[in-house]
């Protein structure tokens, strides 16, 4: 069975040679934005693991979701995964960018499901709350796109 080991939005991810992940912004929880509606391209991080044995040809979807639940965005993985030689379990890292349009403000989820159509979660999605940065608003910067984990 494909199990979640770490699903989360960076500031930015990419993966080395050897398959490791180099991530900044970890957890990248919100973003301010200057105008809505935008398109947003956010680097997502996932990290998947199975028992040898099965899953030899795995998929899944990470979709986002607008505020109302209505998926917006979403990424489709699937890959031959053999064993790991003679270790009992397998390990796979992922980094894309996933990206989908923002037409209002407020709280955003992220999942990893079995659909594309994010109806069968594998694991919990996480929220990522986007709110415009307007000026004078009290204990808010105005500045386009900025994150905070």
């Amino acid at each position: 069975m494909l199990n979640i080991a770490a699903l989360f939005v960076a500031g930015s991810a990419a993966l080395d040679d050897n398959g490791a992940i180099y991530a900044t912004g970890i957890p990248t929880t919100w973003y301010r934005v200057d105008q809505i509606p935008l398109l947003a391209i956010v680097p997502i991080v996932l990290v998947v693991h199975a028992r040898s044995g099965g899953d030899y040809d795995a998929e899944l979807h990470v979709v986002c979701k607008d505020p109302a639940w209505e998926p917006c965005g979403s990424l489709e993985a699937s890959w031959h995964w053999p064993d790991d030689g003679d270790r009992p379990s397998k390990y796979r890292c992922f980094t894309e960018n996933l990206s989908f349009p923002v037409e209002a403000e407020g709280e955003y989820t992220i999942g990893a499901y079995y659909d594309p159509h994010g109806k069968i979660e594998m694991a919990t999605p996480v929220p990522v709350s986007i709110a415009l940065a307007a000026a004078g608003r009290a204990g808010e910067v105005p500045e386009a796109a900025e994150a905070d984990g």
